[in-house]
């Protein structure tokens, strides 16, 4: 690995043992075969799908906290004698 420079993660499928496996190396030896560390057999690549959020978007919402109590105003009820009406 050249120094301060992350190279990219590959994740590949032993076909004989099973063993599923990162390989980290240059994107220029992206399609270079690799072999089982296991039993060395030639692995397969795997394809993942990535998962991107919009900012702003409905999982925002989802893990935004709920409001606090007593900060807003809710219409259905009354601050009492001398208190200010909506």
């Amino acid at each position: 690995m050249i120094k301060g420079i992350a190279m990219p993660l590959y994740d590949f499928h032993c076909p004989d043992c099973g063993l599923d496996f990162e390989v980290s190396r240059p994107r220029s030896e992206a399609a270079n075969p690799v072999n089982c560390p296991q039993d060395g057999t030639e692995a397969t690549r795997v394809f993942r799908p990535l998962a991107f959020v919009k900012p702003g978007g409905a999982d925002a919402a989802a893990a935004s906290p709920p409001p606090s109590p007593g900060l807003g105003h809710d219409h259905s009820h009354s601050h009492g004698p001398g208190g200010h009406t909506h």
